[in-house]
């Protein structure tokens, strides 16, 4: 008698399709992951930018409203630096200036003290002096900030320019 050998089995047409299918499928997951990635990093960048430049500017304008007088710049000149006069005697003069790309302050006689970190790049520090003659003092602030991107990759290259007027009270 004969037998016919059946086995269950693919045929290689059917192995192929499927080999194809998966093969999309992960290809498909994979890019997903990578956008995903790329995403999160461009968040973290304009958190990062946001959250340092704001509280760079927070602290400034702080020093300034609570600050006695404006030593420089002059009257309706603008500088790199600014300098305040406060009325707690050791932290005077207060001094805002840039160091490379860190924003920094010198409080009195101590050590500078770094305002942004190295995530950051500041850029284009400007301080301009708006004093009017029986006034307090006036000064407008600018400065740009960059996130710090040695790699080259895009989702790195944010930046945002903080920009604000502040009076002594």
């Amino acid at each position: 008698m004969d037998r016919i050998n059946k086995t269950a089995g693919y045929t290689l047409i059917e192995l192929l399709l499927y080999i194809t299918l998966a093969g999309m499928l992960l290809v498909s997951l994979t890019m997903f992951f990578g956008m995903s990635v790329d995403a999160r990093v461009k968040t973290q960048s304009v958190t990062e930018v946001n959250q340092q430049g704001a509280s760079a500017m927070e602290y400034i304008q702080q020093t300034v409203r609570n600050a006695s007088s404006i030593s420089a710049p002059a009257a309706a000149a603008s500088a790199s630096s600014l300098t305040v006069v406060v009325p707690t005697a050791s932290l005077s003069p207060t001094i805002f200036s840039l160091n490379g790309t860190v924003l920094q302050v010198k409080e009195g006689t101590a050590a500078a003290i770094a305002l942004t970190n190295d995530d950051v790049q500041i850029t284009n520090l400007t301080f301009t002096n708006l004093t009017r003659s029986g006034t307090d003092g006036v000064v407008r602030i600018s400065f740009t900030v960059s996130r710090t991107n040695t790699s080259g990759r895009n989702e790195y290259d944010y930046s945002k320019t903080f920009t604000t007027t502040v009076a002594i009270r």
